[in-house]
């Protein structure tokens, strides 16, 4: 359970690969739900939507959990992920995110990701 509930902090540090297959599933999950939203029958809709709009919203959480994590990793403060809601400047941000390395060694927001497996 407590691997589940990592899932939705936003404390600690997380590399470029784990960053990258988070997004992935989080968008594949956001979409998905989305889309039952959006398509559900109208005799199902009481019963359908309620849970399809709160994986949406626990989905999108995790997205930003995620996203602050891989902040971290990169020295920056969480509240940078802000920066996702410009228009433009997000793609930029985005790519930096994926192929910036994050700082080596432990830093203010917790140990290095790649370290912990290595036994340095």
């Amino acid at each position: 359970m407590d691997a589940f509930l990592e899932l939705f902090t936003t404390k600690g540090r997380v590399n470029r690969a784990w960053y990258f297959w988070h997004i992935m599933l989080d968008d594949l999950v956001i979409a998905g739900a989305g889309a039952a939203l959006v398509w559900a029958p109208d005799a199902l809709a009481p019963i359908f939507k309620l849970p399809m709009a709160g994986i949406t919203l626990g989905a999108t959480w995790a997205a930003i959990a995620i996203t602050v994590k891989r902040l971290h990793d990169m020295g920056r403060p969480g509240l940078h992920c802000l920066f996702m809601a410009i228009p433009l400047y997000n793609i930029f941000f985005g790519l930096k995110l994926l192929f910036t390395p994050g700082d080596e060694g432990d830093n203010e927001y917790g140990t290095d990701p790649l370290a912990i497996g290595s036994g340095a």
